[in-house]
């Protein structure tokens, strides 16, 4: 019997992020295997990330020409089943009608948002009534949390599957294995993600600036690029100001392949201090990589991390708060191998190759019967 034809939509790096890192992962797993498995990019690799989301003409020229790439896949391979990535705002827009087509077309829809569920359906009425309208057109939802239970309460009948984020574990269980337990010396602080005011940023730049520099010293690495808005010469400026005896705060750009393994490396501490998040991609990195993680308890991130087991849990934009468990871990090594340790063990329910299976399931399960079949 043939396989299931899938079509992927999302988008690859560049620019850097959880969706182009989730679609690089799937494409590499298993899944291609078990079904017929086809991508389609729908976010221009020439947009810079500064440039996202905002209301342009150059941005709606490129949205236009990322949703005809996305007619001209779906007429060109007749998908059973066409999983679609999507983010929040301009994303879901876009996103809304590929769902909208697709199903017009006759292929069967997962939705798949990246995206805390507070934060998509933050927005006037009208906003909410389309994210409702598309929601039911999907014939699954993937959500990624127990946030995303809300979608249940306010959509009943709309199929949810929860399915947690995946990475291919392989690369970062060596980092794990070699990760040196040192004791002493200045702790290394890795934040890896997109820099920002929501992402807490400037909490965490706050926080290392309260931390005492007779009772533990730091280095910061903030790496990745800024949000749209953001003015990356301030941020750098409030980076080296944060900087003084026995603290060390820098910003650095975006970085994949080896030099992301080699920053998780180098790292004993992994901080993640959003203030909204899905699930984040980087927590998954840094567990897998042997490292404690400090991460504020928003969107799937608590599902990650058990306070006081594998990490520390503050609330979001509470610098204080991750200042006394940022110095919590630096003052314990034992602590941060322990944590680590765990991190390293948890994160195998978290291999991609699993994943793949269980979205091959859900895609079969989506046809009627003989129609496919989810593995070949």
């Amino acid at each position: 019997m043939k396989k299931t034809r899938v079509l992927l939509s999302g988008h690859l790096a560049p620019p850097l992020g959880g969706i182009a890192t989730f679609c690089q992962a799937l494409l590499d797993s298993a899944l291609a295997g078990l079904v017929d498995l086809r991508f389609v990019q729908t976010s221009s690799r020439r947009r810079a990330l500064a440039s996202s989301g905002q209301a342009t003409w150059t941005n709606a020229v490129e949205a236009l020409k990322d949703c005809g790439r996305f007619v001209r896949a779906c007429l060109a391979h007749r998908p059973d089943v066409v999983h679609v990535c999507t983010a929040v705002g301009a994303s879901f827009l876009k996103n809304g009608f590929c769902v909208a087509f697709a199903r017009a077309a006759g292929s069967r829809v997962v939705l798949h948002p990246h995206c805390s569920f507070e934060m998509l359906y933050a927005g006037p009425r009208i906003w909410r009534w389309f994210c409702d309208r598309i929601f039911r057109l999907a014939n699954a939802v993937v959500v990624l949390s127990k946030e995303w239970s809300a979608l249940g309460e306010r959509l009943p009948g709309v199929r949810i599957s929860y399915l947690a984020n995946a990475i291919d574990i392989g690369p970062y269980r060596v980092v794990a294995a070699r990760r040196p337990r040192v004791e002493g010396g200045r702790i290394r602080l890795l934040y890896l993600g997109h820099i920002g005011k929501v992402k807490g940023t400037g909490d965490l730049l706050e926080a290392v600036e309260a931390l005492d520099p007779g009772q533990c010293q730091v280095e910061l690495e903030l790496v990745g690029d800024p949000l749209p808005g953001e003015d990356e010469a301030r941020l750098a400026a409030e980076a080296k100001a944060v900087s003084g005896p026995g603290k060390e705060a820098r910003l650095l750009p975006p970085v994949s392949g080896q030099d992301k393994l080699a920053c998780f490396e180098r790292a004993d501490i992994f901080v993640f201090p959003s203030h909204y998040e899905g699930m984040p991609m980087a927590v998954l990195e840094a567990m897998a990589s042997g490292l404690p993680v400090v991460a504020t308890a928003v969107g799937g991130v608590p599902e990650l991390i058990r306070h006081g087991e594998n990490g520390l849990l503050v609330p979001p934009r509470a610098p204080k708060a991750l200042a006394l468990a940022l110095e919590t871990l630096c003052r314990d090594a034992r602590l941060r191998s322990e944590m680590g340790r765990r991190n390293a063990l948890v994160s195998q329910e978290f291999d991609i190759d699993r994943y793949a299976g269980r979205l091959a399931a859900l895609y079969g399960g989506l046809l009627p019967r003989g129609d496919g079949m989810a593995c070949g």
